[in-house]
């Protein structure tokens, strides 16, 4: 007998909990007139003098927010993790309103999606490192 591990759901909650983030960053980024104006200096770049997985993601998401294609420069990665956030959201409150919950993968496989994730920021943001910190 194989035990298969419980798949979670997303509730009404989460699921407006991930459309508010996602969209609600972009509305916030867009209402936003100066990208550098905002934001305590990062603790790991200050130590290190290299962008963490996070650094630039305001800028990005400001500048996304304008319409602006110049958050690839940024945290790109952040910008497309925050639209999965608004566009899972949007499909977990379809699916309650249709009494189906959306149903995630395992707990495991989105720990393993989120290390992916971070591992793609840091990435990014390494590979972005100039145009971050320069800025």
């Amino acid at each position: 007998m194989t035990v298969t591990a419980a798949r979670p759901q997303l509730s009404r909650a989460s699921s407006i909990g991930l459309l508010g983030i996602g969209a609600g960053s972009f509305v916030l980024g867009a209402a936003m007139d100066a990208v550098d104006q905002f934001g305590p200096p990062c603790p790991f770049r200050e130590l290190t003098g290299l962008p963490c997985p996070l650094c630039g993601s305001t800028r990005a998401v400001v500048l996304a927010g304008h319409l602006d294609g110049g958050f690839v420069a940024y945290n790109a990665v952040m910008v497309v993790v925050l639209v999965a956030f608004a566009l899972l959201g949007a499909a977990g409150l379809v699916a309650v309103r249709r009494s189906s919950p959306l149903r995630l993968p395992p707990t495991r496989w989105l720990v393993r999606i989120g290390a992916v994730v971070a591992a793609l920021a840091w990435a990014w943001t390494l590979l972005h490192h100039r145009t971050i910190v320069g800025s």
